[in-house]
């Protein structure tokens, strides 16, 4: 039995498959998905229905499965609620976010599995501790929570700002310690796993100039992986990357033959 972390799959189900079959995953092993397997991609509701029929994969809310969320609900408010401002969906929707393939996606399909998915996505974690022998690590799509937790929390059990500044907050942009004063983490006992900034943005690349999982055992004082390797920017730079926690070794998953025109 083993245990795997993705993350920002971000609607590329080909590459998504691929890595299943890279690692050789297997009905004893366990899946972990922190977050934005959606937009840009073609195939993000593809996905989620895949890992909802996944009885040992589970998937964490990212930034993008948030703004998905909130476009949604902003639509029915318009139409049922009088609603008249579209900032949420037109958020989704604008190319720099590549909301829409995975909005006509989900438009496309009954009601009943159009509920089915959003009752998931709700039911998401935003944060959770996996131990593996000696070693716990923190897993969650950008950053931590403030709240304290036992092994887990989820998106339906925390307040809506916090699961936003977790999702969204890169640790990578100094600035905000300086205003709130806090530490970055809040164990250094644990090993943070992390995706949301793309690895070439930290020179984490190969010869290739595709991205690289970036591991750092002195991130201000933290061990750390970062591992988007920018499925996002859907070019010859993107990679899915994948870490096995048992021993640590990454996967990848090249994605220039699976690019959609």
């Amino acid at each position: 039995m083993s245990t795997y972390v993705m993350s920002d799959i971000h609607g590329q189900y080909k590459s998504f498959v691929k890595m299943l079959n890279l690692i050789r995953f297997g009905e004893d092993d366990k899946l972990y998905v922190i977050g934005d397997v959606i937009d840009r991609g073609p195939d993000g509701i593809k996905i989620i229905q895949h890992l909802m029929k996944m009885k040992n994969a589970e998937m964490f809310m990212g930034n993008h499965e948030l703004l998905m969320l909130d476009a949604l609900k902003n639509e029915f408010e318009i139409q049922n609620k009088n609603r008249m401002d579209t900032d949420d969906i037109d958020i989704w929707l604008d190319p720099c976010n590549g909301g829409l393939p995975t909005y006509n996606a989900f438009k496309a399909l009954p009601a009943g599995k159009k509920q089915k998915i959003l009752d998931y996505l709700k039911d998401t974690w935003v944060a959770k501790k996996v131990q593996i022998g000696k070693k716990k690590y923190y897993l969650a799509h950008a950053y931590c929570t403030k709240m304290k937790f036992d092994d887990g929390i989820k998106f339906m059990d925390m307040p809506y700002n916090e699961a936003y500044r977790v999702v969204w907050t890169s640790i990578y942009d100094f600035r905000y310690q300086d205003v709130v004063g806090e530490k970055l983490f809040p164990n250094k006992k644990l090993t943070y796993i992390h995706g949301h900034t793309f690895t070439q943005r930290l020179d984490c690349v190969d010869k290739y100039g595709r991205g690289l999982i970036y591991e750092n055992n002195d991130f201000m004082g933290y061990r750390i992986f970062n591992i988007d390797c920018g499925m996002a920017l859907r070019n010859k730079a993107s990679q899915l990357g994948c870490i096995r926690l048992d021993d640590e070794r990454k996967f990848y998953v090249y994605l220039e033959d699976d690019l959609v025109n």
